[in-house]
């Protein structure tokens, strides 16, 4: 089975029951709405989607909500086509200056005469000849079509400007009201931007919000410890730091911030180009099946798929390939990114002794994985170990579920409350006998940990 996970975004390519339904038969595990595009209305169409899909097909899948953050983008225009060396006029879109609407004055002051302007994943590159307080004259350098609402980076620079926005906070009452498993942050730049996210979310509505950093600044990179401390998981979004970065310095950057989530024992996902070429390709490039391969060696929990599926041509087989090769991948190389046990020892953690000792206790007696979540924690410790078989695990509630979907080979089960966590343990093997996912002879081991009682449970014993 499948041990990674997919992350889809949505967007106009799956606005369909049909295509939602196949991309959750073919693999997705959580889907992604980006706040930077669509409203209220489009986002609760694929939330209704989802849901009927998910209950058609008795499936279990998270639901990820992406805040856009303090990001400099162009206003509304109708798309022109450019051509090198051609003259292009950034203006504030409240200004009555003829010119390309950009967002934000944050643009304006930062903006210095030779500065290179990256637009759209820098897709577009324009350099700076003159700066005037609501307007910026520019050269086209590289790109062929400027598109409205594309981002805006000046290469080496960052913005200052706080970490929610305006629509931030009107999002996360949409997000409040939505029950959202996830919540990713954009440009996090300090363990302090993820508390005050978290507090902002809470005042919004939000009791126990669930915060993904992304990581997609230098200054991120250069907090990456205390970020992954304070946040609850970790994304490495490389599209944006692929402007902030020259790109041959990207693989070591991407290393080091999975090894920062990995040892504060944190999810980590990576993001941006996993299979770009399948935007107007029905097949990966082999570089791009080369890079899942790499990925999964680096230990990251996961995938987040995003113009491939939000606006590609091939939503549906993006999601087959990408398990495909990642099943294959697993069969050939494992993740190297593990605490060593000087590590563990020095957390002084019993819950982070017991899951390593669960995992290697499995490995020596080629048995099943089961655990019962009356708490989060024990599945989720397990599973920062990257086990080379699924851990299935029952689970109290399907929120609970689905908070545990994105983690590497957690495959959760909504049994219900119980008195006692052997109990749940029993009703946990009696559903996977039903499902057939294990059967008499097999050796499972079987743990579990009561908090009120400070008592572990851990079993090893043939299904009868």
């Amino acid at each position: 089975m499948r041990l990674a996970k997919i992350i889809a975004t949505v967007g106009p390519s799956v606005k369909d029951y049909n295509t939602i339904r196949r991309m959750i038969a073919s693999g997705v595990d959580a889907f992604r709405i980006n706040m930077s595009h669509g409203n209220v209305e489009e986002w609760d169409e694929f939330l209704n989607l989802i849901n009927k899909a998910c209950n058609d097909l008795g499936v279990i899948v998270s639901r990820i909500a992406d805040l856009e953050g303090p990001r400099v983008r162009l206003g509304n225009f109708e798309a022109i086509k450019l051509t090198r060396g051609q003259t292009v006029v950034l203006r504030y879109e409240n200004s009555k200056i003829d010119g390309i609407p950009v967002d934000n004055m944050a643009f304006f002051s930062s903006a210095e005469e030779g500065d290179r302007v990256l637009i759209d994943d820098g897709k577009v590159v324009l350099e700076v000849e003159e700066v005037e307080r609501e307007a910026v004259t520019t050269r086209v350098i590289e790109g062929e079509t400027l598109d409205p609402r594309k981002g805006v980076v000046i290469a080496g620079k960052e913005f200052d400007m706080s970490p929610i926005t305006n629509k931030d906070l009107e999002d996360m009452k949409y997000i409040a009201s939505r029950n959202f498993d996830y919540i990713m942050a954009s440009f996090v730049r300090s363990a302090n931007h993820i508390n005050i996210i978290r507090e902002a979310l809470k005042k919004e509505g939000v009791s126990s919000p669930t915060i993904l950093a992304k990581i997609e600044t230098v200054t991120g990179v250069s907090n990456i410890d205390e970020i992954s401390e304070a946040a609850d998981g970790i994304v490495v979004a490389r599209g944006d730091l692929g402007m902030h970065f020259p790109l041959e310095e990207l693989p070591v950057i991407q290393r080091r911030i999975i090894r920062s989530a990995r040892r504060k024992l944190k999810p980590v996902i990576l993001a941006t180009e996993i299979f770009m070429s399948m935007v107007e390709r029905p097949v990966p490039s082999r570089g791009e099946i080369s890079d899942v391969y790499r990925a999964i060696e680096q230990g990251v929990d996961g995938f987040l798929v995003t113009s491939e599926t939000s606006i590609g041509r091939y939503p549906v087989q993006v999601i087959s390939w990408l398990g495909k090769v990642i099943r294959e991948a697993q069969k050939h190389t494992k993740p190297v990114e593990v605490l060593r046990q000087q590590e563990v020892e020095s957390m002084d953690l019993v819950e982070i002794k017991i899951a390593n000792g669960i995992i290697k206790l499995a490995e020596s007696a080629n048995a099943e994985i089961l655990t019962y979540a009356s708490s989060l924690e024990m599945p989720r410790l397990v599973s920062m170990f990257r086990p080379a078989k699924p851990v299935y695990t029952g689970t109290q509630s399907e929120e609970d579920a689905r908070k545990l979907n994105i983690l590497w080979g957690i495959k959760p089960l909504v049994i219900g409350q119980v008195t006692y966590e052997d109990e749940g343990l029993s009703a946990t093997e009696i559903h996977l006998l039903k499902d057939g996912l294990i059967g008499p002879g097999d050796v499972v081991v079987e743990a579990a940990r009561s908090r009120e009682r400070n008592v572990f449970v851990i079993k090893i014993k043939e299904v009868l």
